[in-house]
């Protein structure tokens, strides 16, 4: 088990930590788990992906492979905030773009134990699971290929605006959408089919700033009214988060630089909003779209997910519907082969009365 710093990524080998960053005392730092170790009852396969609130490993519990989120430092409220968010959530319907909750003990039910904890370190550590789908970090996939064929980057953004507007109607703001959230997997058509591995901020309220903090999201995803004392957050504070995705899968970088630099600094560039065109002239349309929905001011953007869907749709093709792996009808299988067998009895028996 190492130890790392979620503002500078620095990993300590020894357990031994000493942050170069006067916010980052060495004792807040959170644990990471490698391959083999044991966190409670689940097996680490390898970690998955590490956000500012939580670090997200593919495990195995028993002979199950599950998704294991742990809340990291601080944020223990908004895992078990989020992890009652995605029971209600699929009590309403399940979201195919959502991951699928599971108990947090085998023996258990997600109603009775959507989240659990255990002690590591003498720190309580709080954490989640989820079913597991095979795939890649969004982020991953970037970094292979920092510029995904034009048609794949607007499905994936069209899905990605479905499940968002499914949770403005259930009365949830995300907020810190980027490519670390995002989970993806091709169907065997070559599909894209994203999977939101986060709820983000959560319920939406008047308050919602108090409770957004720079423990949940990039400096470089922020939409600038988050930073601003006074000017309203709502639905648009999304839009920009959608356009930022999109953004980057279009131009092959972030619109606002981030490696490498203080959060300081990222801050005072979203907050500038000067960021450089995509500079896919080869696009028709999707460059300007993009450019409207990340405006730093929150009224010269679309107003809502459903007006940036609007504008993109006609500009590529219908996503196509995933084809359903055929269930095997085993009362057919019996079926026939109780058939051959009784065939093959009569067969067998016709040719012992044959002289």
């Amino acid at each position: 088990m190492n130890r790392i710093c979620l503002k500078c990524n620095l990993i300590s080998l020894d357990f031994n930590l000493w942050c170069q960053e006067k916010y980052c005392p060495a004792e807040n730092m959170t644990e990471i788990f490698n391959n083999g170790e044991w966190f409670g009852p689940f097996e680490i396969i390898q970690p998955l992906v590490i956000l500012r609130s939580a670090i997200v490993y593919q495990a195995k519990r028993d002979e199950e492979v599950v998704f294991l989120k742990i809340a990291n430092v601080g944020c223990e409220d908004k895992l078990r905030q989020e992890s009652h968010s995605f029971l209600k959530l699929a009590k309403s319907g399940q979201h195919p773009l959502l991951p699928v909750l599971l108990p947090a003990h085998p023996q258990s039910t997600a109603s009775m134990h959507p989240y659990g904890w255990t002690v590591v370190e003498g720190r309580v550590k709080y954490f989640s699971v989820f079913k597991f789908t095979e795939g890649e970090i969004l982020r991953n996939l970037l970094l292979k290929n920092s510029q995904p064929w034009y048609q794949h980057s607007g499905w994936i953004a069209l899905s990605i605006i479905d499940v968002i507007y499914y949770l403005h109607k259930a009365g949830k703001f995300h907020l810190c959408l980027n490519p670390d959230v995002i989970f993806l997997r091709y169907d065997k058509q070559g599909v894209p089919r994203p999977l939101l591995l986060d709820l983000g901020v959560g319920d939406a309220n008047p308050n919602i700033r108090e409770s957004w903090t720079e423990s949940y999201n990039l400096p470089a995803y922020t939409a600038p009214e988050i930073l601003q004392p006074g000017v309203a957050v709502d639905y648009r504070a999304d839009v920009y988060g959608i356009g930022l995705l999109l953004y980057e899968m279009l131009a092959g970088k972030p619109a606002y630089e981030y490696h490498l630099l203080k959060d300081e600094v990222v801050y005072r560039a979203v907050l500038s909003g000067e960021h450089k065109p995509t500079g896919r002239i080869d696009l028709k349309g999707m460059p300007e779209i993009v450019e409207r929905a990340i405006q730093r001011e929150p009224q010269a953007r679309y107003q809502d997910v459903l007006a940036l869907a609007k504008d993109l749709k006609p500009l590529l093709p219908p996503i196509p519907a995933e084809k359903k792996a055929r269930k095997l009808n085993w009362r057919m299988v019996f079926i026939v082969i109780g058939a051959l067998l009784a065939i093959s009895l009569i067969l067998m028996f016709v040719l012992t009365l044959v002289p």
